[in-house]
């Protein structure tokens, strides 16, 4: 006979803690970064109201990144599907904070 699991055995407090880690989501932290493919998507947050996109990049990988005012500029006439490559460039001040810099290239065929 199959026993069955009660309320109090489900909401079990856990032993241990395991981090979810998001292998996904590609920041730009150093100047140099680079992230190049295909881009396949571009939405805007709701929350931020800044761009959200995906790219399936040369190792097959699909990855997420947020834009930025300049950013978004920048990627607002290009096209999905898209070969492209971003990279951080450098960093300005701003009156509230520093802003970082991309340069955009498309590939061409």
């Amino acid at each position: 006979m199959e026993k069955k699991t009660t309320q109090k055995e489900i909401m079990k407090q856990p032993k241990t803690w395991k981090t979810i880690e998001n292998k996904n989501f590609f920041r730009f932290e150093n100047i140099g970064d680079t992230i190049s493919g295909l881009l396949m998507s571009k939405e805007k947050s709701s929350n931020y109201g800044v761009g959200i996109y995906s790219i399936k990049t040369f190792e097959s990988e699909i990855k997420r990144f947020h834009g930025s005012t300049q950013l978004d500029d920048l990627l607002l006439n290009v096209t999905v599907p898209c070969y492209i490559q971003i990279t951080f460039i450098d960093t300005v001040e701003t009156k509230l904070s520093p802003m970082k810099v991309f340069e955009v290239k498309v590939g061409e065929n």
